[in-house]
Protein backbone atom coordinates (compact mmCIF):
# COMPACT_ATOMS: atom_id res chain seq x y z
CA UNK A 1 0.00 0.00 0.00
CA UNK A 2 2.53 2.42 0.46
CA UNK A 3 4.34 1.50 -2.17
CA UNK A 4 1.20 2.37 -4.29
CA UNK A 5 1.28 5.51 -2.58
CA UNK A 6 4.86 6.73 -3.34
CA UNK A 7 4.63 5.76 -6.89
CA UNK A 8 1.45 7.88 -6.98
CA UNK A 9 2.73 10.88 -5.41
CA UNK A 10 5.64 10.68 -8.16
CA UNK A 11 3.34 10.38 -11.19
CA UNK A 12 1.46 13.04 -9.69
CA UNK A 13 4.54 15.05 -9.22
CA UNK A 14 5.55 14.04 -13.19
CA UNK A 15 2.01 15.03 -14.60
CA UNK A 16 3.11 18.63 -13.00
CA UNK A 17 6.75 19.33 -14.24
CA UNK A 18 5.26 18.18 -17.89
CA UNK A 19 2.60 20.90 -17.32
CA UNK A 20 4.92 23.14 -16.15
CA UNK A 21 7.61 22.66 -18.97
CA UNK A 22 4.88 23.11 -22.06
CA UNK A 23 3.68 26.06 -20.23
CA UNK A 24 7.20 27.84 -19.91
CA UNK A 25 8.20 26.62 -23.56
CA UNK A 26 4.27 28.52 -24.48
CA UNK A 27 5.42 31.80 -23.36
CA UNK A 28 9.07 31.33 -24.44
CA UNK A 29 8.30 30.38 -28.08
CA UNK A 30 5.19 33.58 -28.10
CA UNK A 31 8.31 35.68 -27.11
CA UNK A 32 10.53 34.46 -29.76
CA UNK A 33 8.15 35.23 -32.35
CA UNK A 34 7.55 38.36 -31.71
CA UNK A 35 10.71 39.27 -31.68
CA UNK A 36 10.88 37.87 -35.21
CA UNK A 37 8.08 39.96 -36.49
CA UNK A 38 9.75 43.16 -35.09
CA UNK A 39 13.23 42.06 -36.63
CA UNK A 40 11.38 41.28 -39.82
CA UNK A 41 10.11 45.23 -39.58
CA UNK A 42 13.62 46.33 -39.01
CA UNK A 43 15.23 44.44 -41.33
CA UNK A 44 12.53 45.94 -44.04
CA UNK A 45 13.27 49.79 -42.55
CA UNK A 46 16.78 49.63 -42.91
CA UNK A 47 16.74 48.57 -46.54
CA UNK A 48 14.71 51.35 -47.16
CA UNK A 49 16.71 54.04 -45.34
CA UNK A 50 20.13 52.73 -45.29
CA UNK A 51 23.04 53.04 -47.45
CA UNK A 52 22.86 50.56 -50.59
CA UNK A 53 25.22 48.59 -51.27
CA UNK A 54 25.34 44.90 -52.19
CA UNK A 55 26.62 42.91 -49.11
CA UNK A 56 24.65 44.66 -47.17
CA UNK A 57 21.43 44.32 -49.27
CA UNK A 58 21.90 40.39 -49.28
CA UNK A 59 22.53 40.39 -45.64
CA UNK A 60 19.33 42.13 -44.90
CA UNK A 61 17.61 39.83 -47.18
CA UNK A 62 18.39 36.86 -45.63
CA UNK A 63 17.96 38.23 -42.01
CA UNK A 64 14.42 39.17 -43.31
CA UNK A 65 13.84 35.74 -44.97
CA UNK A 66 14.79 34.54 -41.70
CA UNK A 67 13.37 36.32 -39.40
CA UNK A 68 9.76 35.61 -41.35
CA UNK A 69 10.98 31.89 -41.43
CA UNK A 70 11.18 32.10 -37.32
CA UNK A 71 8.36 33.82 -37.05
CA UNK A 72 6.12 31.03 -38.78
CA UNK A 73 8.16 28.46 -36.83
CA UNK A 74 7.76 30.08 -33.38
CA UNK A 75 3.93 30.76 -33.76
CA UNK A 76 3.41 27.22 -34.84
CA UNK A 77 5.34 25.90 -31.84
CA UNK A 78 3.64 28.02 -29.76
CA UNK A 79 0.41 27.17 -30.92
CA UNK A 80 1.52 23.51 -30.15
CA UNK A 81 2.60 23.86 -27.56
CA UNK A 82 -0.13 25.64 -25.84
CA UNK A 83 -2.75 22.93 -26.95
CA UNK A 84 0.10 20.57 -25.32
CA UNK A 85 -0.15 22.20 -22.31
CA UNK A 86 -4.03 21.83 -21.71
CA UNK A 87 -3.91 18.04 -23.29
CA UNK A 88 -1.60 17.53 -20.20
CA UNK A 89 -3.23 19.37 -17.71
CA UNK A 90 -6.86 17.70 -18.51
CA UNK A 91 -4.73 14.54 -17.92
CA UNK A 92 -2.97 15.78 -14.37
CA UNK A 93 -6.45 16.65 -13.24
CA UNK A 94 -8.49 13.10 -14.43
CA UNK A 95 -5.49 11.62 -12.77
CA UNK A 96 -5.81 13.38 -9.59
CA UNK A 97 -9.50 12.64 -9.40
CA UNK A 98 -8.78 9.19 -9.83
CA UNK A 99 -6.53 9.07 -7.06
CA UNK A 100 -9.34 9.73 -4.45
CA UNK A 101 -12.03 7.74 -6.30
CA UNK A 102 -13.21 6.61 -10.06
CA UNK A 103 -16.41 8.61 -8.99
CA UNK A 104 -14.87 11.64 -7.78
CA UNK A 105 -14.43 15.26 -9.68
CA UNK A 106 -12.80 18.39 -9.57
CA UNK A 107 -15.52 20.55 -8.70
CA UNK A 108 -13.43 23.59 -8.10
CA UNK A 109 -9.43 24.43 -6.89
CA UNK A 110 -8.75 21.54 -4.66
CA UNK A 111 -12.34 20.79 -4.02
CA UNK A 112 -13.51 16.79 -4.92
CA UNK A 113 -16.97 15.75 -5.30
CA UNK A 114 -17.56 12.18 -4.50
CA UNK A 115 -20.69 10.11 -5.39
CA UNK A 116 -21.65 7.38 -2.73
CA UNK A 117 -24.56 5.05 -2.28
CA UNK A 118 -27.08 8.06 -0.98
CA UNK A 119 -25.96 10.89 -1.87
CA UNK A 120 -22.83 13.52 -3.02
CA UNK A 121 -19.76 14.57 -0.88
CA UNK A 122 -18.04 17.80 -1.19
CA UNK A 123 -14.42 17.75 0.50
CA UNK A 124 -11.34 18.72 0.04
CA UNK A 125 -8.45 16.89 -2.09
CA UNK A 126 -6.31 16.84 0.74
CA UNK A 127 -7.53 15.00 3.59
CA UNK A 128 -8.42 17.33 6.47
CA UNK A 129 -8.07 20.51 4.62
CA UNK A 130 -11.92 21.52 3.99
CA UNK A 131 -14.45 20.12 6.45
CA UNK A 132 -17.19 17.36 4.30
CA UNK A 133 -20.38 17.95 3.33
CA UNK A 134 -22.82 15.65 2.58
CA UNK A 135 -26.07 16.11 0.33
CA UNK A 136 -28.88 13.50 -0.38
CA UNK A 137 -29.29 13.15 -3.87
CA UNK A 138 -33.20 13.54 -3.33
CA UNK A 139 -32.04 17.06 -2.76
CA UNK A 140 -29.80 17.27 -5.85
CA UNK A 141 -29.97 18.60 -9.60
CA UNK A 142 -27.57 18.08 -12.25
CA UNK A 143 -27.89 20.20 -15.61
CA UNK A 144 -25.48 19.50 -18.85
CA UNK A 145 -24.69 22.98 -19.73
CA UNK A 146 -22.52 23.83 -22.94
CA UNK A 147 -20.63 27.34 -22.53
CA UNK A 148 -20.31 28.92 -25.80
CA UNK A 149 -18.52 32.58 -26.35
CA UNK A 150 -19.04 32.60 -29.87
CA UNK A 151 -21.99 32.21 -31.99
CA UNK A 152 -21.65 28.40 -33.19
CA UNK A 153 -22.68 25.14 -31.96
CA UNK A 154 -19.24 24.21 -30.59
CA UNK A 155 -18.47 25.16 -26.92
CA UNK A 156 -17.05 23.67 -23.23
CA UNK A 157 -19.52 21.08 -21.89
CA UNK A 158 -20.18 20.95 -17.79
CA UNK A 159 -22.46 19.23 -15.74
CA UNK A 160 -23.29 21.51 -13.31
CA UNK A 161 -24.82 20.59 -10.03
CA UNK A 162 -27.54 22.33 -7.93
CA UNK A 163 -27.63 21.80 -4.17
CA UNK A 164 -29.31 23.65 -1.53
CA UNK A 165 -27.43 26.16 0.29
CA UNK A 166 -27.61 25.52 3.84
CA UNK A 167 -25.50 22.59 3.22
CA UNK A 168 -22.90 25.10 2.59
CA UNK A 169 -23.27 27.40 5.65
CA UNK A 170 -21.13 27.33 8.92
CA UNK A 171 -23.46 26.84 11.77
CA UNK A 172 -25.42 28.53 13.32
CA UNK A 173 -25.88 30.65 10.25
CA UNK A 174 -29.17 30.89 8.42
CA UNK A 175 -30.34 30.05 5.26
CA UNK A 176 -33.09 30.64 2.97
CA UNK A 177 -34.57 27.95 0.56
CA UNK A 178 -31.45 29.29 -2.00
CA UNK A 179 -30.16 27.30 -4.00
CA UNK A 180 -26.13 26.51 -5.60
CA UNK A 181 -24.64 25.65 -8.12
CA UNK A 182 -21.23 23.79 -8.30
CA UNK A 183 -19.85 22.39 -11.75
CA UNK A 184 -17.71 19.85 -13.08
CA UNK A 185 -15.94 18.98 -16.41
CA UNK A 186 -18.25 17.09 -18.59
CA UNK A 187 -16.39 13.52 -19.00
CA UNK A 188 -18.10 10.27 -20.00
CA UNK A 189 -17.00 9.09 -16.68
CA UNK A 190 -19.01 11.73 -15.24
CA UNK A 191 -21.90 10.39 -17.26
CA UNK A 192 -21.39 6.88 -16.56
CA UNK A 193 -21.40 7.57 -12.88
CA UNK A 194 -24.26 9.39 -13.26
CA UNK A 195 -26.41 7.00 -15.13
CA UNK A 196 -25.35 3.96 -12.01
CA UNK A 197 -26.99 6.14 -9.54
CA UNK A 198 -29.99 6.69 -11.67
CA UNK A 199 -29.62 9.96 -11.56
CA UNK A 200 -31.29 12.07 -14.40
CA UNK A 201 -29.46 15.20 -16.20
CA UNK A 202 -31.39 17.83 -17.61
CA UNK A 203 -30.41 20.45 -19.75
CA UNK A 204 -28.83 20.71 -23.36
CA UNK A 205 -28.29 17.16 -25.18
CA UNK A 206 -24.82 17.64 -27.14
CA UNK A 207 -25.13 16.55 -30.83
CA UNK A 208 -21.45 15.82 -32.00
CA UNK A 209 -22.34 16.05 -35.89
CA UNK A 210 -23.79 19.70 -35.66
CA UNK A 211 -19.99 21.30 -33.46
CA UNK A 212 -18.97 22.73 -36.45
CA UNK A 213 -22.30 24.46 -37.22
CA UNK A 214 -22.25 28.33 -37.41
CA UNK A 215 -25.02 30.50 -36.48
CA UNK A 216 -26.33 33.65 -38.65
CA UNK A 217 -27.40 36.87 -37.05
CA UNK A 218 -30.98 38.13 -37.35
CA UNK A 219 -29.50 41.78 -36.22
CA UNK A 220 -26.24 42.95 -34.59
CA UNK A 221 -26.49 46.01 -32.21
CA UNK A 222 -22.97 48.19 -31.25
CA UNK A 223 -22.20 50.24 -28.12
CA UNK A 224 -19.44 51.98 -28.59
CA UNK A 225 -16.86 52.70 -25.57
CA UNK A 226 -16.07 56.35 -25.38
CA UNK A 227 -13.32 56.21 -23.08
CA UNK A 228 -11.29 53.24 -25.07
CA UNK A 229 -11.59 54.94 -28.00
CA UNK A 230 -9.81 57.66 -26.75
CA UNK A 231 -6.82 56.17 -25.81
CA UNK A 232 -6.99 54.11 -29.14
CA UNK A 233 -6.98 57.28 -30.78
CA UNK A 234 -3.99 58.84 -28.54
CA UNK A 235 -2.35 55.45 -29.54
CA UNK A 236 -3.04 56.07 -32.98
CA UNK A 237 -1.50 59.07 -32.95
CA UNK A 238 2.05 58.06 -31.04
CA UNK A 239 2.62 55.55 -33.74
CA UNK A 240 1.41 58.25 -36.44
CA UNK A 241 4.55 60.61 -35.21
CA UNK A 242 7.30 57.95 -34.45
CA UNK A 243 6.24 56.65 -38.07
CA UNK A 244 6.38 60.00 -39.90
CA UNK A 245 9.28 60.76 -37.58
CA UNK A 246 11.65 57.41 -38.42
CA UNK A 247 11.87 58.79 -42.20
CA UNK A 248 13.86 61.92 -41.84
CA UNK A 249 15.61 60.32 -38.85
CA UNK A 250 16.72 57.28 -41.04
CA UNK A 251 17.94 59.73 -43.75
CA UNK A 252 19.44 62.50 -41.90
CA UNK A 253 20.91 60.72 -38.74
CA UNK A 254 21.07 57.02 -38.49
CA UNK A 255 19.42 54.19 -40.25
CA UNK A 256 19.10 51.78 -37.63
CA UNK A 257 17.88 54.23 -34.71
CA UNK A 258 15.16 55.44 -37.77
CA UNK A 259 14.33 51.74 -38.82
CA UNK A 260 13.70 50.97 -34.80
CA UNK A 261 11.88 54.00 -34.69
CA UNK A 262 9.95 53.03 -37.94
CA UNK A 263 9.18 49.35 -36.12
CA UNK A 264 7.83 51.42 -32.83
CA UNK A 265 5.11 53.54 -34.68
CA UNK A 266 3.74 50.49 -36.57
CA UNK A 267 3.61 48.68 -34.11
CA UNK A 268 1.84 51.61 -31.97
CA UNK A 269 -0.36 51.97 -35.06
CA UNK A 270 -1.36 48.58 -35.76
CA UNK A 271 -2.41 48.62 -31.56
CA UNK A 272 -4.71 51.80 -31.77
CA UNK A 273 -5.95 50.53 -35.27
CA UNK A 274 -7.37 47.19 -33.68
CA UNK A 275 -7.97 49.09 -30.49
CA UNK A 276 -10.08 51.35 -31.93
CA UNK A 277 -12.64 49.12 -33.96
CA UNK A 278 -12.96 46.87 -30.73
CA UNK A 279 -13.83 49.72 -28.46
CA UNK A 280 -17.31 48.35 -28.68
CA UNK A 281 -19.65 45.77 -26.92
CA UNK A 282 -21.48 43.61 -29.37
CA UNK A 283 -24.95 42.40 -29.14
CA UNK A 284 -26.75 40.06 -31.48
CA UNK A 285 -30.16 38.04 -31.69
CA UNK A 286 -29.62 34.56 -33.72
CA UNK A 287 -32.50 32.79 -34.49
CA UNK A 288 -30.41 30.10 -32.02
CA UNK A 289 -30.17 32.22 -29.42
CA UNK A 290 -28.04 35.79 -28.38
CA UNK A 291 -24.67 36.64 -28.49
CA UNK A 292 -22.86 39.68 -25.86
CA UNK A 293 -19.71 40.53 -26.65
CA UNK A 294 -17.46 43.02 -23.64
CA UNK A 295 -15.88 46.13 -25.32
CA UNK A 296 -12.73 44.76 -24.10
CA UNK A 297 -13.00 41.85 -26.51
CA UNK A 298 -12.17 39.25 -23.86
CA UNK A 299 -15.60 38.44 -22.36
CA UNK A 300 -18.52 37.15 -24.42
CA UNK A 301 -21.34 34.30 -24.31
CA UNK A 302 -23.82 33.03 -26.88
CA UNK A 303 -27.15 31.49 -24.55
CA UNK A 304 -29.27 29.44 -26.34
CA UNK A 305 -33.14 30.48 -26.27
CA UNK A 306 -33.71 27.14 -25.22
CA UNK A 307 -31.94 27.38 -21.83
CA UNK A 308 -33.19 31.19 -21.47
CA UNK A 309 -36.38 30.82 -19.18
CA UNK A 310 -37.45 34.76 -19.29
CA UNK A 311 -35.77 37.94 -20.50
CA UNK A 312 -36.43 40.65 -18.16
CA UNK A 313 -36.12 44.51 -18.88
CA UNK A 314 -34.90 46.09 -15.56
CA UNK A 315 -32.57 48.96 -13.81
CA UNK A 316 -29.16 47.96 -12.33
CA UNK A 317 -27.25 50.54 -10.62
CA UNK A 318 -28.93 53.24 -12.27
CA UNK A 319 -28.59 52.07 -16.30
CA UNK A 320 -30.96 49.78 -18.15
CA UNK A 321 -30.46 46.63 -18.80
CA UNK A 322 -31.44 42.90 -20.19
CA UNK A 323 -31.41 40.45 -17.87
CA UNK A 324 -31.83 36.68 -19.03
CA UNK A 325 -33.13 34.16 -16.88
CA UNK A 326 -31.77 30.92 -17.18
CA UNK A 327 -32.21 27.65 -15.29
CA UNK A 328 -28.68 27.38 -14.18
CA UNK A 329 -28.10 31.75 -13.31
CA UNK A 330 -28.56 35.11 -14.38
CA UNK A 331 -27.18 37.15 -16.98
CA UNK A 332 -27.04 40.93 -17.04
CA UNK A 333 -26.38 43.16 -20.36
CA UNK A 334 -26.62 46.21 -20.85
CA UNK A 335 -29.60 47.23 -23.07
CA UNK A 336 -28.40 48.29 -25.85
CA UNK A 337 -31.44 50.49 -27.67
CA UNK A 338 -34.09 48.86 -30.19
CA UNK A 339 -32.28 45.37 -28.46
CA UNK A 340 -35.62 44.38 -26.36
CA UNK A 341 -38.03 45.02 -28.96
CA UNK A 342 -36.41 42.76 -31.84
CA UNK A 343 -36.24 39.76 -28.88
CA UNK A 344 -39.79 40.96 -28.45
CA UNK A 345 -40.36 40.33 -31.97
CA UNK A 346 -38.84 37.24 -32.77
CA UNK A 347 -39.77 35.31 -29.15
CA UNK A 348 -42.23 37.35 -27.09
CA UNK A 349 -43.10 34.36 -25.05
CA UNK A 350 -40.04 35.18 -23.50
CA UNK A 351 -40.34 38.55 -22.83
CA UNK A 352 -43.15 38.01 -20.01
CA UNK A 353 -41.69 39.65 -17.39
CA UNK A 354 -40.82 43.42 -17.57
CA UNK A 355 -40.10 46.01 -14.02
Amino acid sequence: MKDTFVLDEKRKASFKRTRVFCAVLTYAFAILALACLIGIVVSVLMLNFGARSERKDLILYILSGSFAGGAGLFALSTYLFSKLTSAVSQKELDFRERLDSEESFFVGEGTLLTFGEKGVTLHGEEEGKYESVFVPYGETRYISICTRRRAREKGTWCVAIEMPVKYLMKKGEKAENEKVLVQADAKDRLYETLKKHGLTVLGEKRDEQKENQKFKAIKKFSLPNGKKRKTAILTLVVGILLAGGSVPLGIYYSASVGALMGAAGLVFLFRGTWNFIRAKAVFGVYGEGIFWRESNGKESLFLKWEDIESVIREEKNGYPVLTFKCSYGRYAIPAVRGAYECIKELKEEKCTQEK
